[in-house]
């Protein structure tokens, strides 16, 4: 049964037996065969043909919003049952993170600790986290959104400094009264809606204005774009860093210097558990080595 309610909160979250297939790492006919034991042992339709994919019919919805919950509440309890014991962590980490220095300071955490299994998945910061409140997660080690997790617990590991890559890696002069035009990350993300925030209030100090005039995806991808001439871009220090752009091509903004937090977001259960604790102990002790 349980196999067959997350086989249905795939599908609500997908919205295709495709996708929900890729997400559960199963095949598409085992997807249909759970929904429909699911749907006759509820009796009735829970999904429905919606364009080129599925939707959740009203009663899907109904039984979902019941069972979601304590799907969530199973997984964190036989989650923190095996971390009693050691053993398997699985972790969410955001995508920027994961193109530039986490690999390595995540490899100094295995050195620390290796008789623990991480398993590591890429996501943006908020798939990430989403998936710590599903209970599919422990943690997630996230970029820009520690002001956005009341539900959950966040310990800020470090506040990560941006910096400006010069469009063709030209010089650049930061003019006070003048306009900055910069290429950054795209509006929906979690990094931007913080940073916007903190840019409003800072650049009051600076003497010259940020305006964004285009947006990209992914920080890697402005790190690129700026390089080969299409604008200046702002983005996390390290990552520029990973992609071969060299400290004294960068261009540093004035203090107060514009930040992006990293933290590492968990239930308040989870982060209590001794073995959430050494991981966090070595994950700060590598932050800094």
């Amino acid at each position: 049964m349980f196999t067959h309610i997350e086989t249905l909160i795939a599908l609500a979250t997908t919205g295709s037996m495709t996708r929900a297939a890729t997400h559960l790492r199963v095949t598409q006919s085992t997807v249909s065969k759970r929904l429909a034991a699911l749907e006759c042992e509820v009796g009735r339709p829970l999904t429905e043909a919606h364009g080129r994919g599925v939707r959740l019919t009203p009663a899907g919805h109904r039984l979902l919003t019941r069972v979601e919950p304590l799907v969530a509440s199973l997984r964190q309890a036989l989650q923190e049952e095996e971390l009693q014991t050691g053993g398997r962590l699985e972790i969410g980490v955001s995508e920027s993170i994961l193109a530039s220095w986490g690999p390595r300071v995540l490899a100094g955490v295995h050195r620390a600790l290796p008789e623990l299994e991480l398993i590591v998945n890429a996501h943006r910061s908020p798939v990430a986290i989403d998936r710590v409140r599903s209970g599919e997660y422990t943690l997630a080690l996230a970029a820009g959104v520690s002001e956005e997790t009341p539900d959950l617990q966040a310990e800020i590991l470090l506040e990560e400094t941006m910096a400006l890559v010069p469009s063709g890696l030209k010089p650049l002069t930061l003019t006070p009264g003048a306009t900055l035009s910069v290429l950054t990350i795209e509006p929906g993300s979690a990094t931007w809606g913080l940073l916007q925030r903190r840019l409003r209030r800072q650049s009051k100090q600076w003497g010259f204005t940020i305006e964004v005039s285009r947006t990209l995806q992914s920080f890697t991808s402005i790190v690129q774009m700026a390089r080969h001439g299409f604008g200046h871009g702002l983005v996390p220090e390290g990552v520029a860093h990973a992609l071969g752009i060299r400290p004294h091509q960068l261009v540093h903004l004035p203090e107060p210097t514009l930040t992006r937090p990293v933290s590492l977001i968990g239930r308040p259960t989870s982060l209590s558990l001794p073995v959430v604790q050494h991981f966090y102990q070595a994950l700060r002790q590598s932050l800094k080595a």
